[in-house]
């Protein structure tokens, strides 16, 4: 199969994670897809409840758990949320294994800093930010390369995140 690069202006068909997702998703995750995700004790789907329910008591907050199709075919899963402090969080983000290496995450991160309009995002944010595990070189590489700002070690993750030129806001 001959690889195609895919830019950061491609078009995704974005759909909520249902349990047919799911089961695509855990096709897609290794071991070590699930360790770099933290998900050695938690699935996709139970990951996405606790941000879910967390996010729902705070003011102008806002959660995706999302798939990416291209050309009919699921490219790519996000997880995200918008908190009240204005921060969009990226807190997980797979690539179907034979889009790997393409530019799809590369893709998908930047229509969430453009706030792409199919992401029927209604909620403002003025950062993005996202945490990576140390050992994780590929995610690390990943948003140096994207400019991304090293936030540092917390402890647990390394830190990164990326202020916008103005809040972006998109109204349904």
């Amino acid at each position: 199969m001959k690889k195609v690069r895919y830019n950061k202006n491609m078009e995704f068909d974005w759909k909520n994670i249902g349990i047919n997702e799911i089961n695509i998703l855990n096709s897609w995750l290794t071991i070590k897809d699930k360790r770099f995700l933290c998900m050695t004790e938690k699935s996709w789907e139970q990951s996405a409840r606790d941000i879910g329910d967390c996010l729902k008591n705070m003011d102008n907050a806002q959660f995706k758990n999302i798939m990416g199709y291209v050309n009919g075919k699921p490219a790519v899963a996000l997880m995200f949320g918008i908190e009240s402090i204005e921060v969009l969080n990226l807190y997980n983000i797979i690539v179907n294994p034979e889009y790997r290496n393409m530019g799809i995450a590369k893709a998908a991160v930047s229509q969430l800093l453009n706030n792409d309009k199919s992401l029927n995002l209604v909620k403002k944010y003025k950062k993005v930010r996202t945490s990576v595990l140390p050992e994780n070189n590929v995610s690390l590489n990943f948003f140096e390369k994207l400019n991304y700002n090293d936030m540092g070690f917390d402890g647990e993750y390394v830190v990164f995140e990326k202020a916008l030129t103005q809040t972006r806001q998109f109204i349904k």
